[in-house]
């Protein structure tokens, strides 16, 4: 096949076995022109020798270089790779870290923040002891967040049918009782009860990850009578 350059006119003769594509690329020799082989050129029909200016003599294209960026693209492309997939692992760590380690990041909320802990099975009633009545306050605390908490501070209110507030406690969940033990007990046994519980070892009031704890509050002062709506919140929960 006869190739002519299109930028300096050189002709070349390529052999059947050099052309991959219908649309392979070439380089010229004579002006380093790179261009698309896009048809073939008939072959010169033959005449009689006779008296005629000499010919240029026909050069085949240089296809090395071509060859050689095959040959770098084919090497450089796992490496292109491999990069990438470091890149993504690193990016994966760190996103598993903040999500692990950190309440909020730049004020995105994170596994570890106060979000992923939720109060369940409240309950508020009024309950006859020995001394009167009194009105008990249970549930739970699940700790859905990756990380586990020293301790949870809840914050126990009773509203009227108008939402004001006619009492609230602060207390640390972990401590239960049942509501069979607050119709026998008196407010110094309860009382003394809260103490111990706030002056035990510290794993009492340890929360672990997907972890629950029972909660348990109980209001002796007057008025609550009135109530008709109770709610618990967290005020504290600081990483173990």
């Amino acid at each position: 096949m006869i190739v002519t350059c299109p930028s300096c006119g050189s002709k070349f003769n390529l052999t059947d076995g050099a052309v991959r594509s219908p649309y392979q690329k070439l380089k010229c020799s004579k002006c380093s022109h790179i261009f698309m082989l896009t048809e073939e050129e008939p072959e010169p029909t033959k005449v009689t020798p006779g008296p005629q200016e000499p010919q240029s003599p026909v050069e085949a294209p240089l296809l090395e270089a071509f060859e050689e960026e095959r040959e770098h693209k084919k090497r450089k492309g796992p490496l292109i790779l491999l990069i990438v997939l470091v890149l993504l692992a690193a990016l994966c760590g760190s996103a598993y870290y903040c999500w692990v380690n950190y309440g909020n990041f730049y004020g995105i909320p994170m596994g570890a923040s106060d979000r992923w802990l939720s109060i369940k099975n409240l309950e508020g009633q009024e309950i006859i002891t020995k001394e009167g009545k009194v009105f008990f306050v249970s549930g739970i605390v699940f700790n859905d967040s990756t990380k586990p908490r020293k301790f949870l501070i809840l914050r126990a209110k009773l509203y009227d049918k108008e939402g004001t507030v006619l009492a609230e406690k602060d207390f640390v969940a972990g401590l239960y009782f049942s509501k069979g033990a607050i119709e026998t007990m008196q407010k110094s046994d309860v009382e003394k009860r809260v103490n111990d519980f706030k002056l035990s070892g510290e794993e009492n009031f340890n929360v672990g990850s997907k972890k629950q704890v029972p909660f348990s509050v109980v209001f002796f002062d007057e008025g609550f009578e009135r109530a008709s709506e109770v709610t618990v919140e967290i005020v504290e929960s600081p990483l173990l």
